[in-house]
């Protein structure tokens, strides 16, 4: 197995060249902004091709390409359910109920609907857990950057994590929501042509015993022996009598169910309460072409987040004893190292810092938006459009900063991924689906609903950590007792369906307790009118729409 790569230089030079050539789009979109809808969202004059490129972009990063193939290796498919499963998933539910509804407002961020819909309380609480969230995502992308340039260049981490923000931060600076769904379309189709190269040439080892060996629902496939192709909890009856492999993550019980309800749901509803993908929904020339690229992202998502999950399944094959720290870091680098021709390396390394700069541009831009946009007119609400502009733009480097900090104290992928996006599935979901579909849904709901669904997760954290600190002991050679950086991510996760749970049920519950002396406002478009809200469905093309009524 490969521990460093040797043609290290080219690699080098392949970076710089492909870096270069994203700093001269940024420059020559920065040309094209004139305002604030132009950096923000692009002056929505996005068409469908490169809507569907910025949308898969939103995720295709650190999580679906080096976090999804180590989390198959270790898990099979049950470990990827987050993601490419439920990225997938909030895709398709975007486009299908909520595409139509955030286009037709015609706002600029997310925090500017909480504030029209509820109220600047619940708009302020929103952007802080909006900002956490997106900044945690953000670091989870640095780590993947740092991976890939010292695993294949020899530069130290923090150098090669310093490189890549700068190019980062200065095409985004430079050219905001055009620059980064233009860099978007060119990079997700280097991605995806570096990651059909490698899957071509990585099925074709005589060592990986071909499809067959893929498709192989065996407890042996994996490095924790769970049958390799169980999507649902693994049923008692289905459980290799030696592993007693039954649940999910062997996790039986409510507990298993909980565990997987998570998996599917943080990302695939959770996310859909995130500021960088409505940014990228705001930005299109119109409410079909945002409906048709959502769902149309939805099928491409799957088909090319399926890559790294094969990558994986293969990998265990070829390694099947890599350390905990090479699969979580640097399997797919291991495998293009030792499996690759040089030309197709350099591909795949340009290809791989493509995906994780798509995604953390745009959530880089998302939260400048938050911070410069939304919180410039809450500190000073004349603010003339210049000055907020370049607020938003000064931010970008501040937001970029502190997401690096994330990276430095947390180095675990795909869990620091998904973690961001439960918080918004506990938090902000609630209040996000209740304002467009729910009348009664008013501001002390709100902020019981997001203030209630944070703290029921983490009250769920305490209660089930000592369940899972049990289920986690003595489980990874070299670890004396409770492996505690998979009890608390395991605690974590179970515990979220709790908060959501809570945030639904204070929302109605404080909603109607408080009608009275906090009257429900009417759901309104960017310019104060009543928003028209038949036709909502992604699929009614065409249908009439009426006015927003409150009876």
């Amino acid at each position: 197995m490969t521990e460093t790569y040797a043609n290290g230089p080219w690699v080098i030079l392949g970076l710089l060249v492909y870096m270069g050539l994203l700093l001269r789009i940024g420059y020559w979109a920065s040309k094209r902004v004139a305002d604030e809808a132009d950096f923000l969202v692009a002056g929505r004059r996005l068409g469908v091709p490169l809507m569907i490129g910025a949308l898969v972009a939103t995720w295709y990063g650190a999580g679906t390409t080096m976090g999804a193939a180590g989390m198959t290796y270790l898990f099979g498919i049950q470990g990827v359910i987050f993601d490419p499963f439920g990225a997938a998933l909030c895709l398709l539910l975007l486009g299908l109920v909520f595409a139509r509804l955030v286009r037709r407002s015609r706002f600029m961020t997310l925090v500017d609907y909480f504030e029209s819909r509820y109220d600047r309380k619940v708009a302020g609480l929103g952007a802080l857990v909006m900002l956490s969230a997106e900044m945690g995502w953000i670091g989870a992308l640095l780590v993947g950057f740092g991976a890939i340039i010292q695993f294949f260049t020899g530069i130290p981490i923090a150098w090669g994590i310093g490189l890549s923000t700068l190019v980062l931060v200065a095409y985004t600076y430079l050219g905001g929501m055009y620059a980064v769904t233009l860099t978007d379309a060119l990079q997700m189709s280097i991605i995806t042509v570096s990651m059909i190269a490698i899957l071509v040439i990585i099925m074709g080892q005589p060592e990986v015993g071909g499809w067959d060996y893929i498709f192989a629902n065996s407890p042996a496939s994996n490095w924790m022996g769970i049958n390799q192709w169980d999507f649902l909890p693994t049923p008692a009856s289905h459980a290799d009598p030696e592993l007693q492999n039954a649940g999910f993550y062997y996790y039986t019980g409510h507990m298993g169910w909980f565990y997987w309800a998570a998996a599917i749901l943080s990302i695939g509803v959770g996310s859909i309460a995130a500021q960088d993908v409505n940014q990228r929904l705001m930005s299109a020339r119109s409410e079909n072409a945002s409906v048709v690229s959502a769902c149309a992202s939805s099928v491409v998502y799957l088909v090319i987040g399926m890559i790294p999950v094969i990558l994986g399944m293969a990998a265990y094959k070829l390694y099947p004893d890599l350390s905990l720290a090479d699969v979580q870091g640097k399997l797919l680098l291991v495998m293009a190292a030792d499996y690759l021709p040089l030309a197709i390396v350099i591909i795949f390394a340009c290809g791989l810092v493509a995906a994780l700069m798509s995604s953390a541009a745009a959530a880089t831009l998302a939260g400048a938006a938050i911070i410069g946009y939304n919180g410039s007119k809450f500190v000073r609400p004349g603010i003339s459009e210049t000055q907020s502009l370049k607020l938003t733009r000064l931010f970008v480097p501040a937001v970029a900063g502190v997401s690096l900090i994330l990276a430095l104290c947390f180095e675990t992928i795909y869990n620091l991924m998904v973690a961001s996006w439960t918080l918004l599935l506990v938090s902000m979901f609630v209040p996000y689906a209740a304002g467009f579909f729910w009348k009664r849904a008013n501001a002390w709901g709100a902020l019981a609903s997001m203030a209630g669904g944070f703290l029921g997760w983490l009250a769920g954290y305490f209660a089930y950590l000592p369940l899972t600190s049990a289920a986690n002991t003595g489980v990874y050679p070299g670890v004396e007792g409770v492996y505690f950086e998979w009890a608390h991510w395991d605690a974590l996760y179970i515990s979220s369906i709790w908060g959501l749970i809570s945030s639904v049920v204070l929302m109605v519950a404080v909603s109607l307790a408080t009608a009275r002396i906090a009257p429900p406002k009417p759901l309104c478009d960017a310019d104060g009118n009543l928003l028209d809200t038949r036709g909502w469905f992604g699929l009614s093309f065409g249908k009439s729409r009426g006015a927003y009524s409150r009876a």
